[in-house]
């Protein structure tokens, strides 16, 4: 991500692995092959040259999916001014660090992923509230909670 390179694959099955740059005419190609049961792929070709320009940015980056945006993010989710990072944190960060471009509904599924790995899904805090009320009236004899 961090050159804006983006690849597609142009074959893939249990033996073969083709990829080749996003753009039609560049001369960037990765084939691989597997040998009888093994669990890796073994590179038998490897163009590294671009004919292409790097430097156009696509709006759309295809291996900046929300889950890679949201596991990078994670651990700088709670910002230094104190405050949660924000979709157009995310956005801004991407485009100073990975020089890539991301829609803002890409950077808000990131965060929302992100959230869900730091601090676990709505439906498993949801299971731990009232365990929450229980010690809250423990600690505290006078609080009443009733959910």
């Amino acid at each position: 991500m961090r050159h804006n390179f983006e690849w597609k694959v142009k074959r893939s099955n249990k033996t073969t692995l083709h990829l080749v740059c996003l753009m039609n005419n560049c001369t960037w190609k990765l084939r691989a092959l597997r040998r009888d049961k093994a669990t890796y792929f073994q590179v038998r070709s490897f163009i590294n040259e671009h004919t292409c320009p790097l430097e156009e940015i696509h709006r759309h980056h295809r291996q900046a999916s929300a889950v890679i945006i949201g596991e990078m993010v994670a651990p700088r989710l709670q910002q230094q001014d104190g405050r949660l990072m924000r979709p157009k944190d995310i956005i801004a960060d991407m485009k100073t660090m990975y020089d890539i471009q991301i829609m803002y509904s890409k950077a808000y599924q990131a965060l929302d992923y992100a959230l869900s790995l730091t601090y676990g899904t709505h439906e498993e805090t949801f299971k731990l509230l009232s365990s929450f009320g229980y010690m809250l009236e423990q600690k505290n004899p006078e609080t009443i909670t009733d959910l």
